[in-house]
């Protein structure tokens, strides 16, 4: 804490200066700016449209000056914690920039979302339960982010750089550039980032007649290269085609240390095993999209293509031994192992979709399909060290294939009942074949079936100021590829992970009635979820193993409500609240392993803005997350809360962005995660090193190229003349 009050007090001194006195072009300019945004404040800030909720960030003061990342936390429905993203109510988020998916992940996302100004970011659209238009698979809600068209005939960029301090230093450089000429626009950007954090676990386990308590130290490097570029040209004024590439290179590298102490239930020590271990990776992504968009008239009947191709190529080296010792230290005969765990992944995904949209006299109708082939690889090899002369150990490598096909049909209409009323169905058409192969077991598990996908969405418009929406939707959930591979991945000689070949998908139907009042939007939802599949850890009384194998064994239900607010009344102070209050109950089909558990869960976080000078460009922030101890699947987790500042200053006609965000200011956001399995209770502390600090500069520019518009100014006196 002392460290984060000097840099506090640094930068203090530094924001304490005052701007120099602007030009008048550049106060014309600001006269301008503040025009369009008087204009664009007529706009509501959240609305109900169809199947999407819609955020309008420009008219959020919390929301600009920053990144995507930024607007995403004041945006209703959504939750940012320590740079991840998820949605209320669901088990993951998709992100889309401008209708297409991103394939980035993890960390990969959120460098790439933090080259995004919310300042390019026209609106947000939280997709809950989204239309059969887009894939089926995942239990997850969809972030659309709208960004504002180039204007024409322009340049504009940026440039950042962030550097935080937790345990140790991260460092991220990055920057995006749009370009805009005639008929062609492109969207680049690009990020860095390198550093390391220090997690902390701890793992007890209660045994009948003794007690299993673990500690891992950890220190998790990052090295980080991602990068995405868009090219659109506009042929004709009715076709437009493109196209995207997206790479990322992650090279993280992880040590640690594992100590396990072995004590009676009087507390006595009767063992040691420690564990070092390192692991490195190497992970690749490219993703490439060809894309067309033609509009056959006026009324808006129009078709779009799509063609993709995604790569990811994953290595993963990893190096331990395991050493056990009696309590006054003295290392146990015959107890040392040692060994060097190596996989290798390749997943190759081709698909193909086209989109027809086809306004009728009665409704508005849209159909189409898709197909895609994905190929998995992956070779998993296991060298015993112990004697200091590798040997392979067949019983525990693998060599796995996994082969998945789908086809898509789909159709939807909307109809515009009234005034007031709008209704919208669809159904999506899914055939699936699996095939999974394990040239070592010489074991082939084949899968195939159909499902139907079904959406309907209602909306009432009262007024201007208040809307009511029903939506529902089913989803289906695939096992990810690393799951289905039967081999073992060992952390130490006493604890290994396993894939299960036989997991199969789940399938979720959710319902959500919502409502928008001015600033303010509530939310009911519903979702049923069968034959659910979760990690579970087996643990027996018999021995001291730890074995983690993927198993379809829960159906879940949740029901829960959601208030989002935002106060703006005062001109200084803008606050977005978001509560939550849920009940979940997970039904185990395999009670006498695995229990059934029920909870009621409360979420709460207020994001603050405080504006402090006249010219808008010097802000405080004040934010506070809590959550009540919950459930995840089989999983109970604690309640912990907590407090993040910030300050952000414009300079320069608002040209740059200095910010501090100091994070998790009292290191208070710690879990522990608990589950009972074979009457055996297990207890999962986890800490990831999110006290912080953060320090950013955002440079954005922009020019004209005014060179083709004096070319065609010219053109047309010439045409006079003649």
């Amino acid at each position: 804490m002392k460290r984060i009050t000097f840099i506090f007090c640094i930068i203090c001194s530094i924001f304490s200066f005052s701007q120099t006195k602007k030009n008048d072009s550049i106060q014309k300019l600001l006269e301008k700016e503040i025009r369009e945004v008087e204009i664009k404040a007529n706009k509501k800030l959240v609305e109900i449209k169809g199947d999407r909720l819609v955020f309008n960030v420009g008219n959020s003061i919390a929301a600009t000056g920053g990144d995507a990342m930024d607007a995403l936390k004041v945006t209703p429905g959504i939750s940012v914690q320590h740079d991840k993203i998820s949605m209320i109510g669901k088990n993951a988020v998709l992100v889309m920039i401008d209708d297409r998916f991103i394939q980035f992940s993890g960390d990969e996302l959120m460098i790439f979302l933090k080259t995004i100004t919310s300042d390019d970011i026209k609106s947000i659209e939280v997709i809950t339960n989204p239309p059969v238009k887009y894939d089926a698979s995942g239990s997850s809600g969809i972030v659309n982010i709208k960004l504002r068209k180039a204007k024409k005939n322009s340049i504009r960029g940026n440039l950042k750089t962030v550097y935080t301090q937790a345990t140790y230093p991260l460092g991220n450089l990055g920057g995006g550039l749009n370009y805009q000429k005639g008929k062609l626009t492109l969207v680049s950007n690009i990020n860095y980032s390198n550093g390391s954090i220090a997690p902390y676990q701890e793992y007890s386990i209660y045994y009948p007649r003794y007690i299993w308590f673990e500690t891992n130290h950890k220190r998790s490097f990052q090295n980080n290269l991602a990068a995405r570029v868009a090219l659109d040209y506009q042929m004709n004024p009715k076709t437009t085609i493109g196209l995207q590439y997206s790479a990322a290179v992650n090279q993280p590298l992880r040590t640690g240390r594992n100590t396990s102490y072995i004590t009676n239930n009087s507390g006595v020590l009767d063992s040691l095993i420690v564990t070092p271990s390192r692991l490195s990776e190497e992970n690749k992504t490219h993703s490439f999209n060809f894309h067309t968009l033609t509009k056959m008239d006026t009324l808006g009947t129009q078709y779009s293509i799509d063609v993709d191709y995604f790569n990811f190529k994953s290595q993963l080296d990893n190096h331990f031994n395991t050493r056990t010792h009696l309590p006054n230290g003295i290392s146990v005969p015959n107890r040392f192992t040692a060994a060097n765990n190596l996989s290798r992944q390749n997943i190759d995904i081709y698909s193909a979709k086209i989109d027809y949209e086809m306004p009728l006299k009665w409704f508005d109708l849209a159909f189409g399909g898709k197909a895609s082939f994905m190929n998995n690889n992956s070779t998993v090899s296991y060298f015993d060290t112990t004697n200091e002369t590798p040997f392979i150990d067949p019983s525990k490598s693998n060599i796995f294939n996994y082969k998945e096909q789908t086809q898509v049909l789909y159709i939807s209409g909307n109809k515009k009942i009234s005034e007031k009323w709008d209704f919208q169905a669809g159904l999506r058409l899914e055939s699936t074949q699996t095939k999974g192969y394990s040239e070592t077991l010489h074991q082939t598990h084949k899968n195939n079936y159909i499902k139907l996908f079904p959406t309907i969405y209602l909306t009432y418009k009262a007024n201007d100021n208040s809307t009511w929406a029903l939506n529902y939707n089913r989803r289906v959930d695939r096992p990810p590829y690393r799951l289905l591979n039967p081999f073992r991945y060992y952390s130490s000689s006493y604890n290994y992970s396993e894939g299960n070949p036989f997991l199969q998908a789940f399938f979720t139907d959710n319902l959500d009635i919502s409502y928008t009042y001015k600033d303010f939007y509530s939310s009911v939802y519903f979702s049923y979820l069968t034959h659910g599949f979760d990690q579970v850890t087996y643990v027996s009384a018999h021995t001291i193993s730890q074995v983690v194998i993927p198993s379809n064994f829960y159906t879940q239900k949740t029901i829960g409500l959601l208030e989002n607010y935002v106060f703006n009344k005062v001109k200084w102070w803008e606050s977005n609240n978001q509560m939550t209050l849920s009940y979940s109950e997970t039904l185990s089909e395999i009670e006498k392993i695995v229990p059934s558990i029920s909870h009621w869960a409360f979420t709460f976080n207020s994001n603050n803005a405080f504006i402090l000078n006249k010219g808008k460009t010097f802000r405080a922030e004040l934010n506070f997350n809590y959550m009540s101890p919950a459930t995840a699947r089989s999983y109970k987790i604690s309640g912990f809360y907590y407090i993040d500042l910030g300050m952000r200053l414009s300079l320069f006609a608002k040209k740059l962005q200095i910010a501090i965000n100091a994070l998790d200011i009292f290191k208070t956001d710690k879990k522990t995660f608990i589950q009972v399995v074979n009457g055996v209770r297990q207890e999962n502390y986890d800490y990831r090193d999110t006290q912080k600090i953060r320090i950013s500069l955002t440079y954005t520019f922009s020019k004209p190229l005014i060179e083709k518009i004096q070319q065609q100014s010219n053109e047309e006196e010439k045409n006079r003349v003649k």
